[in-house]
């Protein structure tokens, strides 16, 4: 049962050895496909003046534009939402176009693409011309030093290939100010920010005078051991956080502010006192929680409509109570692996609305989900094709063929990838050039899949890409660990 699983020490690291130069090859694959799928996808011109589809920036200065509904056919592919399949596109861009060294660097395994990612979102803000200047210096520091100390001083390098661009940063640094609180994370939020020194201040004092008025809180038992000064910062922390929220609450002498959150929690954990209560915009809590949470609020309870009872509607927008059992539902995009907020998209008509006068029953659950914008646009424009089969089931096709359904609990691909990919048939095994054992006696029986063109030929002139070579690599690589 287990004769596949190293048993031991030494087979455990090949395994490991084998696994991470797969892993590498699988990224350069990855990567180097995403630029050709960019390269290749055309937007009709056509559909450009009708303003259907549109070519948008992915990446920084520099690169080319990409049409819009790219992203949505990779999307489903990667397993992310359309919003990150078109940032991947543009990381790939911005490293293909703006640092060519660096790009090279990663199609030789010399880093990984998070490593590269981190310099090419560090510039993205930075014209062509000094990104160059940063990959010459890039390139270099490769050749001698660690990754963790081109990290460090790639912001003096960035500062160097252009201080004017630097000074308005910084300018715009200081002027910039605002206050952020996080979402709900194990029923608190985390509160951080930048303020004028003086506003600081001043809330310093503010959250230290209500602080000294508040009871000292228990020490939990992990700090009864801990010296008097980790005990004082533990207590001051505790009353200075629970001082924010009174702070809060006494604006304008009000105890409660007015604000609209909307809270779902299912019936039965209601019942039981266990389970989650998912707080839109912010979060999910413990129920047992929703007491304290709930303390001086006023609550309006409003039952979802059981969907079966809502009827179909002849007209084109649908009701209230049909909108907000449409959102509980399908809580967020039904695109593949879409995940908008169902509040904030579109209410789509899987089956196109008629205005053809028979309009009857068209606007109901069996015919409407929530849709983002371009999504949508994809849908509409793109070659997208989409069906209902069941209400709250969406079943999409791509233009490229691939299918997907998409429910309230996520998205499966339907159908595998193909069985016997072109890119690992034995006829595209890299050329004499590319092997290891080039110069080797060839057997008789050995066929030349990839003859080498006469001595003469032009092509001997013309350098080669470094995509092809890494792609070579690593499909070699791929092919042997699939055989």
């Amino acid at each position: 049962m287990f004769e596949m699983v190293p048993m031991t020490s030494a087979d455990a690291f090949a395994a490991v050895a084998h696994a991470h130069e797969h892993r590498r090859a699988a990224e350069v694959a990855e990567k180097i496909a995403l630029l050709r799928a960019a390269e290749l996808y055309k937007v009709d011109q056509n559909a450009i003046w009708a303003v259907t589809e549109q070519e948008i920036q992915a990446g920084s200065d520099g690169t080319p534009l990409v049409g819009e509904f790219l992203a949505h056919e990779l999307a489903g592919l990667l397993g992310v939402s359309p919003e990150s399949a078109l940032w991947q596109v543009g990381q790939v861009l911005d490293l293909r176009h703006r640092h060519p060294a660096l790009w090279e660097a990663f199609l030789a395994g010399t880093v990984w693409f998070w490593q590269a990612a981190k310099i090419v979102q560090a510039c993205s803000d930075l014209s062509a011309e000094a990104v160059a200047v940063i990959d010459r210096r890039t390139a270099h520091a490769l050749q001698l030093w660690p990754w963790t100390r081109i990290m460090h001083h790639l912001p003096a390098w960035i500062i160097d290939a252009d201080p004017t661009h630097a000074a308005t940063k910084a300018a715009n640094a200081r002027q910039s100010r605002g206050m952020h609180i996080g979402k709900i994370e194990d029923g608190h939020c985390t509160l951080n920010g930048r303020l004028a020194a003086e506003d600081g201040i001043a809330l310093d004092e503010a959250l230290d005078s209500i602080a000294a008025t508040l009871p000292a809180p228990e020490l939990p038992e992990w700090l009864e051991d801990a010296t008097d000064g980790h005990k004082a910062t533990y207590r001051r922390d505790q009353r200075r956080a629970t001082a924010a929220g009174i702070l809060a609450r006494q604006t304008f002498g009000q105890h409660a502010l007015p604000v609209e959150l909307i809270v779902h929690v299912d019936a039965n954990d209601l019942t039981h006192g266990t389970g989650a209560a998912r707080i839109e915009r912010w979060g999910t809590i413990l129920t047992d929680y929703l007491p304290e949470f709930l303390n001086g609020s006023a609550v309006t309870v409003r039952p979802v409509l059981d969907p079966a009872t809502l009827s179909a509607l002849d007209g084109y927008e649908p009701s209230a109570a049909m909108r907000l059992a449409l959102q509980v539902r399908n809580p967020v995009d039904v695109f593949p692996y879409g995940t908008r907020p169902a509040r904030g998209c579109d209410l789509d008509h899987t089956e196109p609305y008629r205005f053809d006068g028979n309009t009857r029953g068209q606007t109901g659950m069996h015919n409407l989900g929530p849709l983002s914008r371009r999504s949508h646009r994809a849908k509409t424009h793109g070659g997208w094709r989409l069906t209902q089969p069941e209400p709250g089931v969406f079943h999409w096709r791509s233009p490229a063929g691939y299918e997907y359904l998409v429910t309230a609990t996520g998205t499966i691909r339907i159908g595998a990838l193909p069985r016997d990919p072109w890119w690992l048939r034995s006829d595209d095994d890299p050329p004499r050039w590319l092997r290891s054992d080039e110069g080797a006696p060839r057997s008789p029986d050995e066929p030349d899949r990839s003859p080498d063109p006469p001595p003469d030929h032009p092509a001997w002139d013309k350098p080669l890409q470094p995509e092809l070579i890494a792609w070579a690599i690593a499909q070699h690589t791929l092919t042997n660990a699939a055989a």
